[in-house]
């Protein structure tokens, strides 16, 4: 038996053994068939093909005949058999295959015709198709000869002769560009006014686009732009803006978007792409130009959401665009969603009774701490809602609990549980203002200030106020109405607080807090507006300043800070900052100048930016000389926060930072990863974090405690929070990291859940950059935790309310009144590029409105008994009555008029007052 299995096996192995060979043998001829691709022997060829081989090359041979009309016969029957190929092109069609042996006879026989010849444009047009598949890579061919040809029907040859031109038309532009020839293509002219638009009345607008893109002629989409085509053009073509060369070619693409948008009178459209660029003119002639009330109330919600200071006379749009209606809104969320009643600070911190006792313990170390870090997470909590179970209910008994620094922060922390109500929040603060305790009214006047953010009224009541408190002896007093007008006219660029604030800026008489604020209240107020006489300002209060006093005092970095933010996402318009900066002391200089930089590039995914930032990362220098490396780490993940491969990639580098980087290079990873993933918790952006919290570095462990805040900031994660209750219970004997989980804590469960702190909005096309000043004050103010935070200058963290907006989908009527609709909630899909009409959304759900909307998520409409008047349906959105809506209307047993046993249904369509 043994024996016969043994003989079996062997017959097995052999017969294997054969058939790998065969295999490796097949596999060899495979391979010189593919090197001799275009050559066939007759006996492998069918009858159907070996006759049309000999025909191909009977024309082959007819082409140098010397009878004129044997040589037109052969032209023409050679293009009849080409465009007849070409017509259902799935690979390479048969006569290019037949004829690529042939291809240098055929155009020696081309080279021989005589200028003269009627025939040789017309064998030239043949050789230009001919060559799409015959010529030398990067030969342009196919261009060459379709410049001698007849210059006529070039479309007939079909869509991958145009895509071949497409290409070779870019790459001749891109070599006349680099030898400084002539870009104008004058002589390429017709070629490019047959291709697009045939491309764009033929389902391949982003061909087209990437065509016009490549050569600088993006202006012809305009006229090229149909009802039809029109929003598919300008979602590839802003798609593409995120990789814009150079910023003229970026601010080119969103201006044709702006162009094409309001010539199809797509005003809400065109009002995002005139947000984008930050163009208070296109702004207004779209404004003026829209007679649409409905519409021009929709796109006074978006001048709203993204806090724009346009004024309108029209006094009902002025209150919408000056967020008058927010708290409102705001407050009917909270209900809707059943939230409205106070989190206690046992709710938010939702310890287990074994870790009570431990905690209890632990926090007798320091009530002081304890008391502020409740003060911190009830008002981010509640925050907006108007109520809280501890600063408006027991102020007073809260208020003699707390030291100097608690008293002020308790006091403003009034400001963030009224946000946005400023009429009920000024009253309710207003008698703060009176108490015999400067602490408290400096926190006052902090919070009056946060009352009012966002919100433009023609009372204007805040600055009256802060304005006497400027005025004022007391510098706790001028503190707090510093950092109130900082939130009450973020980016009004309101030339009364420059009169205010300069004499505080230049006066070397204050304090480092005072100027650096006052300085920091000037780049907030006149962020992005490259405002010259603030730019003075900061760099008089900065040269006058003694070097070592500088280099001494943690908050001189927030000078560099305001300077960047006058110039905030105006890319290469700092020349000239970049020039003053260099009169700057030189430990402070580097970093200004980095920080300088990642403001102006702040969302722009621009590599050689981030390049530059690595660059200075991989410098290893002494702790006194590496200052300016934090400003590069942030920098790196400001930059890249506004696109998604960037995000990916910085991600990577940030790993690599934590390997390789310098101690003060890695207790700043983690905030460079709070700031790419805000209000975002993905799963392995947690784990990242979770296991740096543990890390031996303590700076290095309570800035990744800061992160977890961030990365969960308003989504009530479980995962997160549960974690965050365990570490509190870990770090019990540690009051900075358990003061710290504290605020991540809050942070979590801000808003209770309504808020989200993610500066992209508009299906994160839009970047507010108030929202991102005050990411990043507060990042900042984390970059040294033990002299700035953990010291008396914790109020820096009331900055991340800047940054809070509401995560909801509202929908209202046309009277602004909330309106339920069933509404489609989910991951939002890239439909730019593709062809036909792909679904938008994945895996969503379907909700009554308002719902709630975490990052990456999209709504739509779940009905169409109603159309939307803004294209994105996010924050706050009008609907209107679809003329065309046809509703099922069911005819009950009373009304029948025949006998019949089933239900009736028909088909009515309503009638629309």
């Amino acid at each position: 038996i043994n024996a016969e299995y043994m003989g079996l096996l062997n017959i097995r192995m052999e017969a294997k053994g054969s058939k790998k060979e065969g295999k490796k043998e097949e596999k060899k001829k495979g391979k010189k068939e593919d090197k001799d691709e275009f050559t066939f022997a007759e006996d492998d060829l069918s009858e159907e093909d070996l006759e049309l081989k000999k025909k191909l090359d009977l024309y082959v041979e007819r082409l140098t005949d010397i009878e004129s009309g044997l040589k037109k016969m052969a032209i023409e029957g050679l293009m009849n058999e080409v465009k007849s190929s070409t017509s259902s092109m799935t690979g390479v069609p048969k006569p290019f295959k037949f004829l690529k042996q042939h291809y240098i006879k055929i155009k020696e026989a081309y080279a021989s015709y005589p200028p003269t010849d009627v025939l040789k444009p017309i064998f030239a047009d043949l050789l230009s198709v001919l060559a799409i598949t015959m010529a030398t890579p990067e030969s342009n061919e196919a261009l060459a000869f379709a410049l001698q040809g007849t210059k006529t029907g070039i479309n007939s040859w079909g869509h991958e002769y145009l895509r071949t031109l497409s290409g070779e038309i870019s790459s001749e532009y891109q070599k006349r560009e680099t030898n400084g020839g002539d870009t104008d293509l004058k002589d390429l002219a017709f070629l490019i006014d047959a291709i697009v638009p045939y491309n764009m009345t033929h389902n391949s607008e982003p061909e087209a686009v990437d065509l016009l893109l490549e050569i600088h002629r993006l202006p012809m989409l305009v006229e090229l732009c149909s009802e039809h085509n029109y929003e598919r053009v300008c979602l590839y073509l802003l798609s593409c803006t995120a990789y814009a060369a150079d910023p003229e070619e970026y601010e080119t693409s969103l201006n044709v978007c702006f162009r094409i948008y309001r010539f199809r009178q797509a005003y809400p459209d065109a009002l995002r792409v005139a947000l984008k660029l930050n163009d208070f003119n296109l702004i207004d002639a779209i404004m003026r130009e829209c007679k649409d009330s409905g519409v021009l109330k929709q796109m006074a919600l978006m001048l709203a959401r993204q806090r724009t200071p346009y004024k309108v006379k029209n006094e009902e749009l002025s209150e919408i665009i000056g967020n008058q209606k927010l708290s409102e809104y705001y407050k009917h969320v909270g209900k809707d969603l059943g939230v409205l009643d106070p989190k206690t600070v046992e709710q938010i911190f939702k310890s287990h009774p074994e870790e009570s006792s431990r905690l209890l313990g632990a926090a007798a170390l320091n009530s002081a701490k304890k008391n502020l870090t409740e003060t911190y997470a009830t008002s981010f909590v509640n925050m907006g809602f108007g109520s809280d179970a501890l600063l408006t209910t027991q102020a007073g008994p809260w208020f003699a609990k707390n030291k100097e620094g608690g008293k002020f922060a308790a006091a403003a922390g009034l400001g963030l549980i009224y946000m946005w109500d400023w009429e009920a929040g000024m009253n309710a603060i207003d008698k703060y203002l009176y108490i015999p305790d400067d602490n408290i009214i400096g926190g006052a006047y902090f919070a009056l200030g946060m009352v009012n953010s966002g919100i433009q009224s023609e009372f204007d009541p805040a600055l009256q106020i802060l304005e006497d408190a400027l005025k004022g002896s007391k510098d706790v007093h001028k503190l707090g109405a510093i950092l109130g007008l900082s939130f009450a006219y973020a980016g009004t660029c309101k030339t009364e607080i420059l009169e205010l604030l300069s004499p505080i800026i230049i006066d070397t008489g204050y304090s480092i807090e005072l100027t650096s604020m006052a300085a920091l209240c000037l780049g907030i107020v006149f962020m992005g507006s490259c405002h010259g006489d603030v730019l003075n300002d900061i760099m008089q209060g900065v040269t006058d300043r003694e070097a070592s006093a500088l280099e001494n005092d943690p908050l001189s970095r927030f000078y560099a800070l305001a300077l960047g933010l006058v110039f905030l996402g105006k890319q290469d318009k700092i020349d000239a900052a970049l020039e003053a900066v260099k009169l700057v002391p030189p430990s402070l200089c580097k970093f200004m100048t980095n920080t300088l930089i990642f403001c102006a590039y702040a969302g722009t995914g621009n590599v050689l930016k981030i390049q530059d930032m690595l660059h200075s990362c991989g410098e290893h220098l002494e702790a006194k000389d590496s200052l300016h490396q934090i400003a590069s780490v942030i920098g790196v993940a400001v930059i890249a926060m506004g696109e998604e491969i960037g995000v990916e990639m910085c991600y990577r580098t940030m790993n690599h930072l934590l390997q390789y980087g310098e101690p003060i290079i890695r207790k700043t990873v983690p905030l460079a990863i709070g700031i790419l993933s805000l209000s975002n918790p993905q799963i392995a952006t947690m784990d990242l974090l979770t296991k740096l919290t543990y890390d031996p570095d303590k700076e290095v462990a309570q800035s990744a405690i800061f992160a977890l805040g961030l990365i969960g900031a308003g989504t009530n994660n479980s995962r997160l929070a549960e974690f965050l209750r365990q570490l509190a219970s870990y770090l019990a004997v540690d009051n900075d990291a358990l003061f710290m989980v504290r605020i991540a804590q809050g942070l979590l469960q801000m808003g209770k859940g309504l808020l989200t702190v993610q500066p992209l909005h508009s299906d994160r096309f839009l970047m507010s950059n108030t929202a991102l000043a005050g990411i990043i004050t507060a990042v900042f103010a984390c970059t040294n935790l033990k002299n700035i935070v953990y010291d008396k200058y914790h109020y820096l963290l009331f900055y991340l309310a800047m940054a809070a907006s509401p995560r909801v989908c509202l929908t209202l009527n046309d009277r602004l009144e909330p309106l339920p609709v069933p509404v489609r909630v989910g991951l939002a899909v890239d439909i730019a590029g593709q062809a036909g009409k792909p679904k938008t959304i994945t895996g969503f759900q379907t909700h009554t409105s308002p719902v709630l909307l975490s990052f990456g998520e999209r709504a739509e409409l779940g009905t169409e008994e109603y159309t939307s008047l803004g294209s994105v349906l996010e924050d706050c959105v009008i609907l209107k009555a679809n003329p065309e809506y046809l509703s099922l209307i069911h005819i009950s047993e009373p009304t029948r008029r025949y006998a019949i046993s089933y239900a009736v249904f028909c088909l009515k369509k309503k009638k629309f007052t």
